[in-house]
């Protein structure tokens, strides 16, 4: 039986240190994370979701309009904190 192999697409490592050793294309896609209950993020995506729910919470309690944050909302919210700051504690 025949096995049918792929190239994979090489990258330089670290080009400016003179170290040419070869990195497999997929490690620098972007991080992964997953969130409990809601889904899988990349990185730059959930921290900027993160962002923009934090700002529009705050302008919400800031002009009284509290009808606007629904319970299941807030519960998202915080799952989506929770699993930023997971990762970050992990990635140090």
């Amino acid at each position: 039986m025949k096995k049918n192999f792929k190239l994979v697409d090489l990258i330089p490592t670290n080009e400016r240190s003179g170290d040419y050793g070869y990195a497999n294309k997929e490690l620098s896609t972007p991080r992964k994370v997953v969130v409990q209950g809601i889904g899988v993020y990349t990185y730059p995506v959930l921290k900027k979701k993160v962002q923009k729910l934090a700002l529009d919470l705050s302008k919400n309690a800031k002009s009284g309009n509290f009808s606007k944050a629904s319970q299941r909302g807030i519960r998202a919210f915080a799952a989506m904190w929770e699993a930023l700051a997971e990762y970050d504690r992990n990635a140090k």
